[in-house]
């Protein structure tokens, strides 16, 4: 019986402990972290996520002087450089056909992610990054005065919306050219991309942890999409976070990388050297909210514990 109160007093001690600590939460999709936010807690469970990354293009629309096309879509088409998903990431590239030569346009290309796990601050109910899985590859042959061919693969996007940062797993191969050999890059886990402007709902809201009006208080902070719902567990919130990731600036390793891994060369440097707006992420997150027992509530679980244990020792006498 010494045992068994033993065992229940550390376990009582556990939950009130647990409670009561604070720290940077990882879950994976359908696995919930718990949140307090103004001395409210949840569960915040991401049921599934997407990201979609829109390569610029300087604003060109169809209509517009093809030769104006420009950004990050007009450097590809100076490189020929083709752009393909990879890890169950989708690609959608868009062309525009001369009506007069019939000449062909690349003037858009989007690559779709899907997002494996979000990172919250379970103080302040903060997203602080969303990762994605897969990535895209871009390849390209030997252009003379362009690029001497290669290939670069960026890999499992971690958009760290805290920091501003988007941080990726950047590997590629320089092509042989003629007696010279061809170059590996492994950059492992680097910085990519610098982030301008984030918008949309990116906290919880203390009020919509718990409370009588927590679909209209989701809403409010600009969550879309909130029902109520309920199992045998009790009543529980689902809503979407509609985010845009805008203003990507390259850093200089992120340059070099692809530099280096395409083999660019004059008019494919200059042509990199011209974007200063890589693309926007749309980011679109379904997630689960839960209100649990507050810290109170668990101390007084404790003490029944307890109470139930000293009841069955002097049973046992």
């Amino acid at each position: 019986m010494k045992f068994a109160l033993k065992t229940l007093a550390i376990a009582s001690a556990m939950i009130v402990a647990g409670a009561a600590n604070a720290a940077e939460v990882t879950g994976q999709v359908g696995q919930g972290v718990t949140i307090t936010s103004g001395g409210k807690t949840a569960t915040l469970t991401l049921l599934s996520g997407s990201g979609a990354l829109s390569f610029s293009n300087g604003g060109w629309k169809v209509g517009d002087d093809p030769n104006a096309i420009s950004g990050l879509i007009g450097a590809l088409n100076v490189g020929k450089v083709v752009v393909s998903g990879v890890g169950g990431v989708t690609t959608q590239t868009d062309y525009y056909t001369d009506p007069v030569f019939g000449d062909e346009y690349r003037y858009s290309s989007i690559a779709t992610a899907a997002v494996s796990s979000l990172t919250a601050d379970d103080v302040t109910g903060q997203v602080l990054a969303v990762q994605s899985t897969g990535g895209a590859v871009q390849t390209g042959t030997r252009i003379s005065g362009v690029l001497t061919g290669g290939s670069a693969s960026v890999t499992n996007l971690k958009f760290d919306l805290a920091n501003k940062v988007v941080i990726a797993d950047l590997t590629g191969t320089k092509a042989a050219v003629g007696t010279t050999a061809a170059v590996n890059y492994n950059l492992g886990t680097t910085t990519l991309w610098n982030i301008a402007n984030v918008s949309g709902p990116t906290v919880l809201p203390p009020a919509a942890l718990t409370g009588n009006n927590v679909v209209a208080d989701l809403t409010a902070a600009g969550f879309i999409n909130v029902v109520q719902k309920s199992d045998a567990q009790g009543i529980y919130y689902e809503g979407e976070s509609l985010n845009l990731i805008s203003g990507l600036s390259i850093t200089t390793a992120g340059f070099d990388f692809f530099k280096n891994s395409l083999g660019l060369a004059g008019a494919g440097i200059t042509a990199l050297q011209g974007v200063d707006d890589y693309g926007t992420v749309t980011s679109t997150l379904k997630f689960q909210v839960r209100a649990v027992p507050e810290p109170s509530t668990y101390a007084m679980m404790a003490i029944g514990l307890v109470g139930l244990g000293f009841a069955a020792r002097r049973r046992a006498k």
